[in-house]
């Protein structure tokens, strides 16, 4: 399609989306990502391993002037703070790699801001008058330093020394919030695993080979590991949710996909994806099926999406895609995922009786899609998210965090919204 080719020329590539292996003579690391990049194929989060927030929690009080004072208290956040890669004003040349980064929220005591020269200063008389904390300040802004500390004890203790008020008045200003934080460099859209706990490595595994030859740092699907081992994520997908109707395939397909396009140059490696898949992963002809398009593949145990391998392309990329289970509701599905990426879909196949699709390109690399395919046997996948990188929260939801949003689209798959500090 034309117009689809001049909308995704247009949009601006970004560094965000990982490392395609498409280039003649790319070696696959022992992981699958070159050791600079610093980034496994694909990510795994655990939230066993998310720390206390530190914070002043407003309450009433009819002792003070304003009828109002504080009380330190921390709490488990339910996601860790974004922070764009860039973040902030660096005050170190130390590269981040291991250990843990708390952001340390600022508010000045006077008619004070932060320099660069007094940023530093703040940040050497915390780590003072907090005593022994292993931690290094390394980027700041006007209202908050960022510190990289060497483990998650060493976070703790910043937080001690918080809740102890030791750090109300630092060089004129007062700390008022720590909490663990990450750098991220997302892409517009991903699928995100949800794996009960202590099976996130299986799940990580699980991915790895089938998508290592074709992305050494593959961003647009992630793995949680929930604290919880009652999430549903590790069950056979035949018992998750209502079957569509009129099903024709013998599997049951998630309603989440993600494809990878390989170009003719990339032949062998799309070989060596399909030759992993076959071992744990069952191809799934789709009705109508041509020799052309992508073939599509189900893993039984993972609670993992529909992986699909597409050859041929112009340029390696990403296709994310919802299935829609009720064809009456297909415009209402496309009509959400619009207001979601805030825009209208470039491209609307529509063939009576046959599949419905709307395609919203989301990069020159990656596109997502709402395909309506009769004769599915589709299930919703409570395992799996679609997450969509927001500049502000319009829709309603359930606020998770401050950086987060949990929804749902029309047949009930869940949906994060989330945004990160820049």
């Amino acid at each position: 399609n034309d117009l689809g080719r001049s909308k995704m020329a247009s949009l601006v590539a970004e560094d965000c989306e990982g490392i395609f292996n498409d280039r003649e003579g790319v070696e696959d690391e022992p992981d699958g990502a070159p050791a600079s990049y610093g980034t496994p194929v694909i990510f795994l989060g655990k939230d066993s391993d998310i720390p206390p927030k530190y914070f002043m929690h407003k309450i009433f009080s009819p002792f003070s002037d304003n009828m109002q004072s504080f009380q330190r208290r921390s709490e488990k956040p339910p996601k860790l703070k974004l922070l764009h890669k860039d973040w902030g004003r660096t005050m170190s040349t130390t590269v981040v790699g291991e250990g843990r980064l708390g952001l340390v929220g600022l508010e000045p005591l006077g008619p004070l801001t932060l320099n660069e020269d007094h940023a530093k200063k703040v940040a050497e008389t915390i780590m003072s008058q907090a005593k022994e904390v292993e931690c290094e300040p390394i980027r700041w802004n006007p209202t908050q330093l960022l510190y990289l500390f060497k483990d998650t004890d060493a976070y703790i203790d910043l937080g001690k020394a918080f809740s102890n008020g030791q750090l109300d008045e630092v060089m004129g200003f007062k700390v008022i919030k720590i909490e663990p934080a990450m750098f991220v460099n997302p892409p517009k859209s991903l699928v995100e695993v949800e794996a009960a706990a202590v099976q996130g490595e299986d799940v990580q595994g699980a991915l790895v080979p089938v998508i290592a030859p074709f992305s050494g740092a593959f961003p647009f699907l992630t793995v949680r590991e929930a604290n919880s081992t009652d999430n549903g994520s590790t069950s056979n997908n035949r018992e998750d949710g209502p079957p569509a109707k009129n099903r024709r395939t013998e599997d049951v397909v998630p309603p989440i996909s993600v494809t990878l396009s390989f170009t003719g140059t990339m032949q062998s490696r799309a070989t060596q994806v399909v030759e992993r898949l076959s071992s744990a992963w069952k191809r799934v002809n789709f009705p109508d099926q041509t020799d052309t398009d992508p073939s599509f593949y189900v893993h039984d145990k993972h609670g993992l999406p529909v992986l699909g391998v597409a050859t041929g392309a112009t340029a390696a990329g990403v296709k994310l895609s919802v299935f829609v289970q009720d064809e009456a509701r297909f415009a209402e599905m496309a009509e959400f995922y619009a207001k979601v990426l805030g825009t209208d879909a470039m491209e609307r196949i529509t063939k009576e009786g046959q599949s419905k699709v709307s395609m919203f390109p989301l990069s020159p690399r990656a596109e997502f899609y709402v395909i309506r395919q009769p004769g599915l046997n589709l299930r919703t996948a409570p395992s799996l998210t679609l997450y969509f990188q927001v500049s502000s929260f319009s829709l309603p939801g359930r606020r998770i965090g401050d950086d987060h949003m949990e929804l749902t689209d029309p047949e009930g798959n869940r949906v994060m919204l989330f945004t990160f500090a820049k």
